[in-house]
């Protein structure tokens, strides 16, 4: 197979994959506090991931993760839904108590930093460029998505915004489907073992592990995680399976896109 990693790659091998596919990926996530089982660059890792296997697809090139997200302080009603009484100050899963803090940047500062790589790949002659993002900051997705607006030229680039609550088929923080997804393709950064024995219920407030249901605002009464959630049931099938689900996703957006582009006469 041919490689795809921009940063691998000689120019001529850039040029020749940009005249096959003119496809560019920019694969996204911050380095942030996964509970004590995972690494912190969980979110970068997944959106590389996504990203790779969907370049495998469609061709084009693929960026390295970029370890940079962003976050803002915690609404009271989603604290709440957290098992928090609504008055804290959260930033992002950075709980009260956690031995370590997230690398969360600020917003304009990673808006400039996605933004000019872009910009960089649109005088590369790139046609679509993917933004792959890990992380579901809702912040973050509105400056991405933002970003993709202002940055297309409608009948000649394509920006577009795809990656974390997009294509996956969960909405949960360091849970079954983001352990499974390590398990995969980083088995050796998890520690199930970081975790208490199955037989004790996993508290929201004590790992920061959030299951689908309750980051869409439907949590346990006891605040708890789901067993069908659980990090400690993943399996690195279940994480292959999901990221060629998503990749698979991803693809067809592309091929949708370069077709639109084709139409325009582009």
């Amino acid at each position: 197979m041919d490689e795809i990693r921009y940063e691998f790659m000689r120019p001529q091998q850039i040029i020749a994959a940009r005249e096959k596919t003119p496809v560019a990926y920019i694969p996204i996530g911050p380095l942030e506090w996964h509970a004590p089982h995972l690494p912190y660059g969980t979110d970068m890792l997944h959106a590389y991931a996504m990203a790779y296997e969907a370049g495998r697809e469609t061709g084009g090139v693929v960026l390295p993760p970029l370890p940079l997200g962003t976050e803002t302080y915690t609404e009271p009603e989603r604290l709440r839904y957290q098992g928090f009484q609504g008055h804290e100050r959260v930033m992002g899963v950075d709980f009260p108590g956690f031995p370590l803090t997230s690398l969360y940047v600020e917003e304009s500062a990673l808006g400039i930093i996605v933004r000019e790589l872009v910009r960089g790949l649109k005088r590369q002659d790139f046609r679509v460029i993917m933004l792959v993002n890990g992380h579901g900051a809702p912040n973050q997705r509105s400056l991405f998505t933002r970003l993709a607006t202002e940055e297309s030229d409608p009948g000649r680039v394509i920006v577009a915004l795809t990656g974390f609550r997009f294509v996956t088929r969960y909405r949960g923080h360091a849970e079954l489907g983001e352990t499974s997804f390590m398990l995969a393709y980083h088995q050796e950064t998890v520690d199930l073992a970081a975790l208490p024995p199955e037989s004790t219920p996993l508290r929201n407030l004590e790992f920061a592990v959030l299951d689908g249901p309750t980051c869409a605002g439907q949590p346990l009464p006891d605040f708890t995680v789901r067993a069908e959630q659980d990090p400690r049931h993943a399996t690195a099938e279940r994480g292959k399976d999901d990221v060629a689900y998503e990749a698979h996703h991803i693809a067809l957006a592309v091929q949708e896109h370069l077709a639109s582009l084709h139409g325009a006469g582009a």
